[in-house]
């Protein structure tokens, strides 16, 4: 496996198979890609007496995403098996304390390719070798309350909890934003 840091310079091919990776990961989101309008949103529940609608497809999501920083892990064909995305320079209200990061918008890797530590290794790369690239050593991301094997990950990873949204996501289902800075 190879990882690689593609900026936003991804061909025709790496797109389409991004493009592949993402609509098969839709619905293990919550609330599915394919429901929001980009990845950073911070409206991430339907307001009262509203349910959030799939489009069927994570088009919009797509094509907000496509303009972020892309790592890409390949196998040993040269074919896309996972993908993060992230912005630079990203301060929002839940990060002010935190300051400026590198934040991780979206991580996927194809159903097949999972359990071969695939997304550890798009962390590896992000701590080791993004902070350098981007001159920040500051990595943030979001999850939410039930996504119990990334929160594991995270805390694994030295990840630290920093602000909890309640019910953000609807009822019993919170946001939860955790950081990290790489010495």
């Amino acid at each position: 496996m190879k990882i690689e840091y593609k900026g936003t310079a991804l061909n025709e091919q790496e797109r389409e198979q991004v493009w592949e990776i993402l609509c098969q990961c839709d619905d293990e989101f919550y609330p599915p890609l394919s429901a929001r309008n980009s990845s950073a949103q911070k409206q991430l529940k339907a307001a009262p007496g509203e349910t959030m609608i799939k489009s069927g497809q994570p088009t919009v999501y797509f094509e907000e995403m496509i303009k972020q920083q892309f790592l890409l892990a390949y196998d040993d064909t040269g074919c896309v098996i996972g993908f993060m995305t992230f912005k630079t320079d990203y301060i929002c209200e839940a990060l002010e304390d935190f300051g400026t990061s590198l934040y991780i918008t979206t991580i996927c890797v194809r159903k097949h390719c999972r359990g071969q530590s695939v997304m550890g290794k798009l962390y590896d790369y992000m701590e080791a070798e993004g902070t350098k690239i981007c001159n920040c050593p500051r990595v943030s991301t979001r999850t939410w309350s039930l996504n119990g094997a990334h929160m594991n990950g995270l805390a694994r990873r030295g990840y630290e909890k920093l602000v909890v949204l309640k019910d953000d996501r609807g009822p019993g289902v919170d946001t939860i934003y955790y950081g990290h800075v790489v010495l």
